[in-house]
């Protein structure tokens, strides 16, 4: 009698191949990890708690792109010398790694006198990584980390990183815009931030901003950043803490809907389909 599995592994290892090489979209899987290091044996000194969910690229049609665009994620989620770790171990490596620094920074102290009642030796390290606009031609992802050292207060980033599936490298500013866009897009953003602050205000909360002076924003550092997200409505910065304003103010994020920004984008860009699709 024949073998007649011998076929059907043909097969399957044909499907595999077939859904491997049309791959057209980026396929992530997500490594999720939540551990506690205490800094000694006594519990009461102190701990740092990590917290890390993240979606990994795995699969795409091209590999070369997917390599690039996987090696840059990783290094800004963990560090370019975690780029060559699996997806299984890397997680695993980084939050060990972070505990070996939290205990060489904390450990020293608590032998300082009265060094309990200056130093907090509760740390903390969230970190999320997401895909979110992910199509055939781009696939955006972003991160958002919470860092508290044990200073006066953690601080809180949020960082996105748009692709381009044809070469696997960032879309930037230049990519996008024409060549005198700063001081235009800057303009942009500005007059977006009031009209947005008119839009979500709330009576509970403070007047809507009437003109950027009136507030504490540094209005000189309010310009394009790099740091965007681009979705099927428009485009959208973000400003982390400190970089346009006080602490207190927190993130700002700002949307530019495609019709606020059609003038100064490029002739031919590779979101020319989002832009239509939207102003159409």
């Amino acid at each position: 009698m024949k073998n007649k599995s011998i076929p059907l592994v043909i097969c399957v290892l044909s499907l595999v191949l077939l859904f491997s090489c049309t791959q057209n979209t980026i396929k992530t899987e997500e490594k999720d990890l939540i551990i506690k290091y205490y800094l000694a044996s006594d519990t009461s000194k102190g701990a740092l708690n990590i917290d890390i969910e993240v979606e990994l690229p795995i699969a795409f049609k091209d590999s070369n792109v997917l390599k690039l665009i996987r090696s840059t994620i990783i290094s800004n989620l963990f560090g370019d010398e975690y780029i060559n770790s699996s997806n299984d171990s890397l997680v695993k490596k980084f939050s060990a790694d972070l505990y070996l620094d939290y205990k060489d920074n904390n450990e020293p102290l608590l032998y300082v006198k009265d060094s309990a009642n200056n130093y907090s030796f509760n740390n903390e390290h969230t970190l999320s990584g997401f895909s979110l606009l992910n199509d055939k031609k781009i696939y955006v992802y972003g991160i958002e980390r919470y860092v508290d050292m044990g200073g006066a207060h953690g601080l809180e980033t949020r960082n996105y990183y748009n692709f381009d599936l044809k070469t696997g490298k960032l879309i930037t500013e230049d990519d996008l815009f024409k060549p005198d866009f700063k001081d235009k897009l800057a303009d942009i953003i500005k007059k977006q931030i009031v009209v947005e602050s008119k839009e979500s205000n709330d009576p509970k909360d403070s007047e809507p901003i009437i003109s950027l002076e009136d507030t504490d924003f540094w209005t000189d550092s309010i310009k394009p950043n790099g740091n965007f997200y681009i979705t099927d409505e428009g485009i959208n910065y973000v400003f982390n803490p400190y970089e346009i304003a006080p602490y207190y103010m927190g993130q700002t994020e700002v949307t530019l809907h495609y019709n606020l920004i059609k003038d100064i984008l490029k002739p031919s860009t590779i979101i020319n389909y989002l832009v239509a699709k939207q102003l159409k």
